[in-house]
């Protein structure tokens, strides 16, 4: 699949206006994930890319499950949230490394 349909899927990009809001960086990673399991090629712009979420700023945590709802306690659980803006920029990039790497190869073919 293209870097930017995946973007698309899960909400980094937008057709009219910003990207905004904040989105779970487990969802970004597995996407990233996603992408390269079909694109053994281009791993290492697929690790940077992971690496670069990672590191990206922090919009909050989202706590989870302190009460069950039969009222019992349950496991504490955190989602990290990143900025879509900046987590589509990410997204941006890789398809710019992708698609400038697939033509670099295309040209050294012909």
């Amino acid at each position: 699949m293209h870097v930017m349909d995946v973007a698309r899927a899960i909400g980094l990009s937008v057709k009219v206006g910003e990207v905004t809001g904040t989105i779970d960086e487990e969802r970004v990673l597995a996407a990233l994930a996603d992408l390269a399991e079909g694109d053994s090629e281009n791993d290492d712009l697929f690790r940077e890319a992971e690496a670069r979420v990672r590191a990206a700023r922090s919009a909050g945590l989202e706590e989870h499950g302190a009460e069950s709802l039969f009222g019992r306690p349950s496991e504490l659980t955190f989602t990290q949230l990143r900025y879509r803006s900046e987590m589509a920029e990410i997204f941006l990039d890789l398809a710019i490394d992708v698609g400038l790497r697939h033509h670099e190869k295309l040209a050294a073919a012909a």
